[in-house]
């Protein structure tokens, strides 16, 4: 691939959105005026002013990032493998587990210091694992599943990835916590009863007495299981495994750039915090490095539009800086492959208030309802992307997007609300708080108290609406006016507004009065990877796969594009662990694709 010149495949990974925005910023033909009115660093004003094309056509536009770092030279170490894997979060330690065991030499390297996990992260969207069975959770059908979620991303997907997600991801589970120890709660709400540090619990499970996915415009799948206090000593599970069977795990070093002979990737410069080079010869290379979420230049360049977002689900390097920048997807473009077409879709989970976001009445903060509000986390977040901003009294920043409204018939209220993310559902009365122990110290697991939503931070509560619209600094009238509004149509049981579900149409009637500031959105990962084939391995522009060269988790192409479903919670966390074994059995020669056929 030649780094001078982005070609048009690549180009076109922007997405529509993003090629207007490049033109509209001046990108096409010209640098931008200076650094300080752009707000760019040097590298990204100096990547525009070189990227500027005489011809004045997008498509000639070359990103900084596109040209690769000169090849070092000065290696001061050489090794030899059959499969090198690059980045050791779920899908690299599945990657290296699973070469291993099909009698690979196998070399893996990691940028940070030690295993580890980010915090949050323990949903596994996984289908069929021998856990889900001993507790009586059944799933809908692929062909229901599947449909749903190409239909929740636009048709954008590869439809056999998801289909191999389904019919593997429980094995794959099994297969990745044997030999941990851990305890099975058997049901959400249930508490831990041994001190075994590590547990699984089943999410949203049981299901909510009459809740028919059927009958719901955003349908949400039970099934996942929770790894708790997050997938940690999975992680540990795997990496033990790998090294018994012999695979070598280099932490604190960096992958920097794939060597690449007649267009076959044989290997990899990797390098420690010192600066030491060591040149690792493969038959295969695993690009298992994480998302681009915290690469500014990428983020500018592939998705402007979600720069709105802060990345909250990160992790570090042994050097003590943010990870996640698209190491992985760097090394593959330069190697000569391509990312995938978008629009590329982040992971913008909101959790909303102390009701989460249940489908209360929003207002905007002018004090206008705006929205059906019956609508999950990751999609409040898109509609709440295209309401005015002001200052959020509880952050300080000017990043107010909504007012959640309700009333105090809430408790009776939510078991009404749809299950899923973001969603609380279950009030758990003061007498029995006792019993309730594990899920009410676990993070969004929908339930509560009222001592826990009316302590919450920043809550307004008011015996008028006169006074709740005075506390929120809003207009009187204005915010009288959408209340009757909303009223009206919740006693005729027809929102003719949005159309929300006549189930959620609770009128805002009996004091006392509360409003909650919904503010931006975090961002947990920047979805969008390399193209690749179903074996996993990228892909150059004339369409052919890059010899020696495989990409998975979320380096991996192909599994979710315009949006992140949360119809399966945790479904990325199930296709990084059924991919990254997939790509760790092809490296060391097993030549499966992942198609929807079981």
């Amino acid at each position: 691939m030649d780094n001078a010149k982005l070609s048009r495949r690549a180009f076109l990974g922007l997405g529509a959105t993003a090629a207007v925005a490049a033109g509209a910023a001046g990108l096409v033909g010209c640098a931008p005026a200076s650094n300080a009115e752009s707000g760019k660093t040097d590298a990204a004003a100096d990547g525009a002013a070189q990227g500027g094309a005489a011809s004045g056509k997008p498509a000639d536009f070359t990103p900084n990032f596109m040209s690769a770092p000169s090849v070092p030279t000065d290696i001061k170490e050489t090794k030899d493998c059959d499969v090198l894997v690059i980045g050791l979060g779920l899908s690299g330690c599945a990657a290296a587990k699973a070469a291993a065991e099909e009698g690979a030499k196998v070399i893996a390297v990691e940028k940070a210091a030690e295993l580890s996990a980010v915090s949050m992260a323990g949903d596994f969207g996984v289908v069929g694992s021998q856990i889900q069975k001993d507790l009586g959770i059944e799933w809908a059908g692929k062909d229901v599943i599947v449909n749903q979620l190409m239909k929740d991303m636009c048709y954008r997907p590869t439809p056999d990835f998801l289909g191999y997600w389904y019919d593997h991801s429980g094995e794959d589970f099994d297969w990745l916590i044997e030999g941990a120890d851990f305890e099975v709660l058997t049901s959400t709400a249930a508490d831990q009863q041994t001190d075994k540090p590590n547990y699984i619990r089943p999410k949203c499970f049981p299901a909510l007495e009459g809740y028919d996915y059927t009958t719901e415009y955003y349908p949400y799948f039970h099934g996942t299981i929770t790894t708790n206090p997050n997938m940690q000593w999975t992680l540990d599970a795997a990496a033990a495994k790998a090294e018994e069977l012999g695979a070598e795990l280099i932490y604190s070093t960096w992958g920097e750039q794939l060597i690449v002979d007649n267009g076959k990737v044989t290997g990899a410069y990797v390098h420690d915090k010192d600066g030491n080079y060591t040149q690792i010869n493969a038959k295969s290379v695993v690009l298992a490095t994480g998302d681009w979420g915290n690469n500014q230049d990428m983020r500018d360049y592939f998705i402007p539009w979600a720069n709105e977002f802060v990345s909250f689900y990160t992790t570090m390097d042994a050097a003590g800086a943010i990870g996640n920048t698209g190491d992985g997807h760097l090394m593959g473009l330069w190697a000569g492959s391509h990312m995938e077409l978008g629009p590329h879709a982040p992971m913008t989970h909101h959790m909303g208030g102390p009701l989460g976001v249940d489908g209360y009445l929003q207002l905007d903060i002018n004090g206008n309802r705006f929205m059906n509000e019956d609508i999950p986390g990751q999609n409040i977040a898109d509609q709440l992307s295209r309401v005015p901003v002001g200052t959020n009294p509880l952050t300080g920043q000017e990043d107010l997007r909504s007012w959640q409204i309700f009333d105090s018939k809430w408790p009776d209220e939510i078991a009404h609300m749809p299950d899923g993310h973001g969603y609380v559902n279950h009030f758990i009365p003061e007498d029995q708080i006792d019993q309730y122990q594990t899920v009410l110290a676990g993070f969004g697991l929908g339930y509560t108290t009222k001592e826990m939503v009316e302590g919450t931070q920043g809550l307004i509560k008011a015996d008028t609406i006169e006074d709740l619209a005075s506390q929120m600094g809003l207009d009187v009238a204005t915010v009288q006016a959408s209340i009757d509004r909303y009223n009206e149509m919740c006693a005729a049981g027809h929102d003719s507004d949005f159309g929300k579900d006549p189930r959620r149409l609770f009128p805002v009637s009996e004091p006392p009065f509360f409003a909650y500031p919904f503010g931006s959105a975090g961002m947990l990962v920047l979805m969008g990877g390399l193209e690749v084939n179903k074996k996993l391995q990228p892909l150059n522009d004339a369409g052919e796969p890059i010899e020696g060269l495989y990409a998975t988790g979320n380096v991996q192409g192909g599994r979710y594009l315009v949006e992140y479903p949360v119809t399966v919670a945790g479904i990325s966390l199930g296709t990084a662990l059924s991919f990254g074994r997939l790509a760790g059995m092809n490296a060391a020669g097993k030549d499966i694709e992942a198609t929807t056929q079981a």
